[in-house]
């Protein structure tokens, strides 16, 4: 399980003249077996020739003698010369990869908690209701709740519409008090993302119901049996939760090119992104999935951390020197996320892309 803390405490780690090397493992059970994962990660240590051997020992001996092999996803950072030892196994899938720089790679784990992280799934009929807590595909907790029963008498006559109005009455208030629940639940979890289930008509009844701070955080609805195994459960709220966020980063794309081109608070191209994140006026950045920079590009004054891509030698705020930043990108994220920003990778055929400017942000002010 990864928390705030842990990412914060990753953001925070600098292993300076000693490389850590961030590895993200897909040990999935049902895609890959034993063999082909410690293949796979054979192939990633060797893919990473400025690592510290004793960084790839220690992995390669926790994966082979120590891994219970209940995960999914094994995300690993390791700088053991600075005694810097952190194991994340995930029930969610990740991509294969390993990269050896003096801090963590965040920005693949960041996007993995946006995608998964704090997600709830309400499943409702008009009798009763379950609540199920998920955080990067584990379950949290799940609680049931049951209402008042909903009978559907037989009786015809003048009576019938008396029995149907009393049926109606008793399923809008078992609806009302789930809503109440989600609420909070959504708080007891920190849930930022909502998914519906249960029969279309009582659904669309509840989410109508929902106020609109809660009915913000749906991002889709999905039919669900009541006995419905918690792994069903799982994989539909999985399968959902990364089509949504593929749709919102997106359009956050389209909104950021759009307000960028307008002088709207907001920013694209790395000049103008770099300078913003020196100002501390990042709300959210964005940038392409597999986004890199040569090693000159970007520099870094060593005195004070000031960024720019103007081929210079010495600080032009404090006279100190100025030196190549390796792995820009990464260190930009980690930058923007020590701020309090929000970062988003953004899949390939992005808006930003399409401008070929790959990098862009969201401005507080």
């Amino acid at each position: 399980m990864i928390r705030e803390t842990d990412l914060q405490e990753l953001v925070a780690f600098d292993g300076a003249e000693n490389p850590v090397l961030s590895l993200y493992l897909n040990v999935d059970p049902r895609t890959t077996t034993t063999e082909t994962y410690k293949l796979a990660l054979r192939n990633l240590l060797d893919s990473v020739p400025t690592a510290d051997p004793a960084d790839k020992k220690r992995i390669e001996q926790f994966v082979d003698l120590e891994y219970n092999r209940q995960a999914r996803g094994l995300v690993i950072f390791s700088c053991q010369k600075r005694d810097f030892w952190r194991i994340f196994p995930l029930d969610i899938p990740v991509k294969d990869i390993a990269m050896a720089s003096r801090r963590p790679l965040v920005r693949e784990l960041v996007d993995l908690l946006n995608t998964y992280g704090h997600l709830g799934v309400v499943a409702i009929d008009k009798q009763g209701a379950r609540f199920y807590s998920f955080h990067l595909g584990a379950l949290e907790e799940v609680v049931g709740a049951l209402g008042e029963d909903v009978k559907r008498h037989k009786q015809g006559g003048w009576s019938a519409s008396r029995y149907q109005r009393h049926e109606d009455e008793a399923a809008k208030s078992n609806l009302k008090s789930f809503v109440e629940l989600t609420d909070e639940f959504t708080r007891q979890y920190q849930w930022q993302q909502l998914i519906l289930a249960g029969a279309h008509g009582t659904v669309s009844q509840f989410q109508n119901m929902l106020p609109p701070h809660l009915n913000k955080l749906v991002i889709g609805a999905m039919p669900l049996e009541t006995d419905a195994s918690l792994q069903e459960v799982r994989e539909r709220a999985e399968i959902l939760a990364k089509e949504a966020y593929e749709r919102h980063t997106q359009t956050l794309a389209a909104e950021l090119v759009v307000q960028a081109n307008k002088g709207d608070m907001a920013v694209i191209g790395l000049g103008s992104t770099l300078e913003a994140l020196q100002q501390g006026s990042i709300y959210q950045l964005l940038f392409t999935e597999g986004y890199a920079l040569p090693e000159n590009e970007v520099r870094r004054c060593t005195h004070c951390n000031y960024l720019t891509t103007a081929n210079v030698d010495v600080c032009p705020l404090c006279g100190g020197e100025m030196r190549p930043m390796v792995d820009a990108i990464n260190n930009i994220a980690r930058r923007a996320i020590a701020q309090g920003a929000q970062v988003i990778v953004l899949p390939p055929s992005n808006h930003l892309e399409t401008e070929d400017v790959h990098i862009g942000a969201f401005l507080r002010y």
